[in-house]
Protein backbone atom coordinates (compact mmCIF):
# COMPACT_ATOMS: atom_id res chain seq x y z
CA UNK A 1 0.00 0.00 0.00
CA UNK A 2 1.21 3.48 -0.87
CA UNK A 3 1.53 5.65 2.25
CA UNK A 4 1.72 9.42 1.92
CA UNK A 5 2.99 11.42 4.90
CA UNK A 6 2.15 15.12 5.19
CA UNK A 7 3.10 17.60 7.93
CA UNK A 8 1.07 20.75 8.59
CA UNK A 9 0.70 23.54 11.06
CA UNK A 10 -3.08 23.35 10.69
CA UNK A 11 -4.97 20.30 9.42
CA UNK A 12 -8.62 20.94 8.56
CA UNK A 13 -10.74 17.82 8.20
CA UNK A 14 -13.64 18.59 5.90
CA UNK A 15 -13.99 21.07 3.07
CA UNK A 16 -17.58 22.19 3.51
CA UNK A 17 -18.58 25.66 4.65
CA UNK A 18 -17.07 25.19 8.11
CA UNK A 19 -13.80 23.86 6.73
CA UNK A 20 -13.57 26.67 4.18
CA UNK A 21 -14.23 29.20 6.91
CA UNK A 22 -11.59 27.64 9.13
CA UNK A 23 -9.00 27.85 6.34
CA UNK A 24 -9.80 31.50 5.66
CA UNK A 25 -9.59 32.44 9.34
CA UNK A 26 -6.42 30.41 9.91
CA UNK A 27 -4.69 32.25 7.05
CA UNK A 28 -5.97 35.60 8.28
CA UNK A 29 -4.33 35.10 11.66
CA UNK A 30 -1.34 33.04 10.52
CA UNK A 31 0.24 34.36 7.34
CA UNK A 32 3.08 31.82 7.31
CA UNK A 33 1.20 28.71 8.42
CA UNK A 34 1.10 25.52 6.39
CA UNK A 35 -2.63 24.87 6.15
CA UNK A 36 -3.94 21.60 4.73
CA UNK A 37 -7.59 20.79 3.97
CA UNK A 38 -8.51 17.11 3.65
CA UNK A 39 -11.88 16.60 1.94
CA UNK A 40 -13.54 13.26 1.16
CA UNK A 41 -15.22 14.60 -2.00
CA UNK A 42 -14.21 17.72 -3.93
CA UNK A 43 -14.13 21.04 -2.13
CA UNK A 44 -15.87 22.86 -4.99
CA UNK A 45 -19.10 20.91 -4.51
CA UNK A 46 -18.94 19.35 -1.06
CA UNK A 47 -20.94 19.88 2.10
CA UNK A 48 -24.48 20.91 2.94
CA UNK A 49 -24.63 23.74 0.37
CA UNK A 50 -22.97 21.79 -2.44
CA UNK A 51 -25.82 22.37 -4.89
CA UNK A 52 -26.43 25.95 -3.81
CA UNK A 53 -29.09 27.77 -1.84
CA UNK A 54 -31.75 30.37 -2.60
CA UNK A 55 -31.21 32.28 0.65
CA UNK A 56 -28.79 32.86 3.50
CA UNK A 57 -30.64 31.85 6.62
CA UNK A 58 -29.44 34.56 8.99
CA UNK A 59 -28.53 38.17 8.30
CA UNK A 60 -29.13 40.78 10.98
CA UNK A 61 -28.79 43.90 8.84
CA UNK A 62 -27.01 45.90 11.52
CA UNK A 63 -25.74 48.39 8.94
CA UNK A 64 -29.36 49.40 8.42
CA UNK A 65 -30.44 49.01 12.08
CA UNK A 66 -32.80 46.18 11.14
CA UNK A 67 -31.84 43.80 13.96
CA UNK A 68 -29.33 43.56 16.79
CA UNK A 69 -27.42 40.63 18.30
CA UNK A 70 -29.79 40.90 21.27
CA UNK A 71 -32.74 40.40 18.92
CA UNK A 72 -31.05 37.32 17.52
CA UNK A 73 -30.46 35.87 21.00
CA UNK A 74 -34.14 36.35 21.85
CA UNK A 75 -35.16 34.61 18.61
CA UNK A 76 -32.88 31.61 19.16
CA UNK A 77 -33.82 31.34 22.84
CA UNK A 78 -37.50 31.20 21.93
CA UNK A 79 -36.98 28.79 19.05
CA UNK A 80 -35.03 26.38 21.26
CA UNK A 81 -37.28 26.70 24.30
CA UNK A 82 -34.60 28.36 26.41
CA UNK A 83 -32.02 25.58 26.12
CA UNK A 84 -29.24 27.72 24.72
CA UNK A 85 -25.81 29.17 25.43
CA UNK A 86 -26.71 32.81 25.00
CA UNK A 87 -23.08 33.98 24.98
CA UNK A 88 -22.26 31.79 21.98
CA UNK A 89 -25.41 32.78 20.13
CA UNK A 90 -24.63 36.45 20.76
CA UNK A 91 -21.13 35.94 19.36
CA UNK A 92 -22.58 34.41 16.20
CA UNK A 93 -25.02 37.29 15.89
CA UNK A 94 -22.39 40.00 16.12
CA UNK A 95 -20.22 38.38 13.44
CA UNK A 96 -22.68 36.93 10.94
CA UNK A 97 -23.25 40.13 8.93
CA UNK A 98 -19.54 40.52 8.22
CA UNK A 99 -19.46 36.96 6.86
CA UNK A 100 -22.30 37.74 4.45
CA UNK A 101 -20.47 40.89 3.33
CA UNK A 102 -17.39 38.77 2.63
CA UNK A 103 -19.41 36.40 0.48
CA UNK A 104 -20.68 39.34 -1.54
CA UNK A 105 -17.13 40.67 -1.96
CA UNK A 106 -16.06 37.25 -3.25
CA UNK A 107 -18.76 37.36 -5.91
CA UNK A 108 -21.94 35.90 -4.41
CA UNK A 109 -24.94 37.68 -6.00
CA UNK A 110 -27.24 38.89 -3.21
CA UNK A 111 -30.64 40.12 -4.36
CA UNK A 112 -31.37 43.74 -3.43
CA UNK A 113 -34.49 45.87 -3.29
CA UNK A 114 -34.61 48.33 -6.19
CA UNK A 115 -36.29 50.91 -3.95
CA UNK A 116 -34.10 50.82 -0.82
CA UNK A 117 -30.91 49.16 -2.06
CA UNK A 118 -31.01 46.84 0.93
CA UNK A 119 -30.78 43.06 0.74
CA UNK A 120 -34.14 41.58 -0.18
CA UNK A 121 -35.53 39.48 2.65
CA UNK A 122 -37.81 36.51 3.04
CA UNK A 123 -39.11 36.82 6.57
CA UNK A 124 -37.19 38.59 9.29
CA UNK A 125 -33.84 36.79 9.09
CA UNK A 126 -33.24 35.41 5.60
CA UNK A 127 -31.78 37.30 2.64
CA UNK A 128 -32.31 36.05 -0.91
CA UNK A 129 -29.36 35.14 -3.11
CA UNK A 130 -28.59 33.69 -6.53
CA UNK A 131 -26.86 30.81 -4.81
CA UNK A 132 -26.13 28.28 -7.56
CA UNK A 133 -22.41 29.02 -7.19
CA UNK A 134 -22.45 29.67 -3.43
CA UNK A 135 -20.11 26.79 -2.55
CA UNK A 136 -17.63 27.21 -5.44
CA UNK A 137 -17.27 30.89 -4.53
CA UNK A 138 -16.50 30.11 -0.90
CA UNK A 139 -14.30 27.17 -1.90
CA UNK A 140 -12.21 29.45 -4.10
CA UNK A 141 -11.46 31.68 -1.11
CA UNK A 142 -10.49 28.61 0.92
CA UNK A 143 -8.20 27.33 -1.84
CA UNK A 144 -6.43 30.68 -1.91
CA UNK A 145 -6.04 30.56 1.87
CA UNK A 146 -4.88 26.96 2.18
CA UNK A 147 -1.40 25.77 1.36
CA UNK A 148 -2.92 22.65 -0.19
CA UNK A 149 -6.36 21.11 -0.61
CA UNK A 150 -6.35 17.33 -0.80
CA UNK A 151 -9.58 16.04 -2.30
CA UNK A 152 -10.92 12.47 -2.25
CA UNK A 153 -9.39 11.57 1.11
CA UNK A 154 -11.65 10.10 3.79
CA UNK A 155 -10.28 10.66 7.29
CA UNK A 156 -10.97 7.66 9.52
CA UNK A 157 -8.96 8.19 12.71
CA UNK A 158 -7.41 11.00 14.72
CA UNK A 159 -3.87 10.54 16.02
CA UNK A 160 -3.17 11.11 19.72
CA UNK A 161 -0.01 12.32 21.39
CA UNK A 162 1.61 9.29 23.05
CA UNK A 163 2.44 11.42 26.11
CA UNK A 164 -0.91 13.22 26.29
CA UNK A 165 -3.97 11.30 25.16
CA UNK A 166 -6.10 14.44 25.29
CA UNK A 167 -4.03 16.06 22.54
CA UNK A 168 -4.68 15.36 18.86
CA UNK A 169 -1.56 15.55 16.69
CA UNK A 170 -2.89 14.52 13.29
CA UNK A 171 -5.11 12.10 11.42
CA UNK A 172 -5.14 9.07 9.17
CA UNK A 173 -7.24 8.60 6.05
CA UNK A 174 -7.53 6.87 2.71
CA UNK A 175 -7.87 8.00 -0.88
CA UNK A 176 -11.38 6.99 -1.96
CA UNK A 177 -10.23 6.37 -5.53
CA UNK A 178 -6.99 4.39 -5.25
CA UNK A 179 -6.99 3.28 -1.60
CA UNK A 180 -3.64 4.85 -0.75
CA UNK A 181 -3.13 5.83 2.87
CA UNK A 182 -2.55 9.37 4.15
CA UNK A 183 -0.86 10.11 7.47
CA UNK A 184 -1.12 13.73 8.57
CA UNK A 185 0.91 15.22 11.41
CA UNK A 186 -0.26 18.62 12.60
CA UNK A 187 0.21 21.14 15.36
CA UNK A 188 -3.51 21.97 15.25
CA UNK A 189 -6.32 19.76 13.94
CA UNK A 190 -9.76 21.22 13.18
CA UNK A 191 -12.60 18.75 12.77
CA UNK A 192 -15.16 20.28 10.40
CA UNK A 193 -16.55 17.05 9.04
CA UNK A 194 -20.19 17.73 8.40
CA UNK A 195 -23.55 18.85 9.65
CA UNK A 196 -23.51 16.48 12.62
CA UNK A 197 -26.65 14.50 11.81
CA UNK A 198 -27.07 11.81 14.48
CA UNK A 199 -24.20 13.18 16.55
CA UNK A 200 -25.92 15.62 18.90
CA UNK A 201 -28.25 14.71 21.72
CA UNK A 202 -31.54 16.16 20.41
CA UNK A 203 -34.29 18.00 22.26
CA UNK A 204 -36.89 15.69 20.70
CA UNK A 205 -37.33 11.95 21.29
CA UNK A 206 -36.01 9.41 18.82
CA UNK A 207 -33.92 11.83 16.76
CA UNK A 208 -30.16 11.30 16.69
CA UNK A 209 -28.57 8.24 18.18
CA UNK A 210 -24.98 9.21 18.91
CA UNK A 211 -23.49 11.51 21.51
CA UNK A 212 -19.89 11.71 20.34
CA UNK A 213 -18.01 12.76 17.23
CA UNK A 214 -17.95 10.39 14.31
CA UNK A 215 -14.16 9.97 14.56
CA UNK A 216 -12.49 8.05 17.39
CA UNK A 217 -11.00 10.63 19.72
CA UNK A 218 -13.41 13.43 18.81
CA UNK A 219 -14.73 15.66 21.58
CA UNK A 220 -18.08 15.16 23.23
CA UNK A 221 -20.56 17.25 21.23
CA UNK A 222 -23.78 16.76 23.17
CA UNK A 223 -23.85 20.32 24.56
CA UNK A 224 -23.50 21.99 21.16
CA UNK A 225 -26.88 21.00 19.72
CA UNK A 226 -28.38 24.42 20.28
CA UNK A 227 -26.41 26.00 17.43
CA UNK A 228 -27.24 23.48 14.71
CA UNK A 229 -30.42 25.12 13.35
CA UNK A 230 -28.61 28.32 12.50
CA UNK A 231 -26.55 26.74 9.68
CA UNK A 232 -24.10 29.62 9.67
CA UNK A 233 -20.44 30.19 8.97
CA UNK A 234 -19.44 30.50 12.61
CA UNK A 235 -21.49 27.68 14.00
CA UNK A 236 -19.86 24.97 16.09
CA UNK A 237 -19.92 21.60 14.41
Amino acid sequence: MLIRKIDADVLIIGGGMAGCGAAYEARKWGKNLKIIIAEKANIDRSGAVAMGLSAINTYLGMRWNENTPEDYVRYVRGDLMGIVREDLVYDIGRHVDSSVHLFEEWGLPIIKSQESGRYLREGRWQVLIHGESYKPIVAEAAKKAATEVINRVMITHLLKDTLDQDRVVGAVGFDVRDGSMYVFRSRVTILAAGGATHIFRPRSVGEGGEEHGTLPGAVDLRTLWQLRPEQKWFRWR
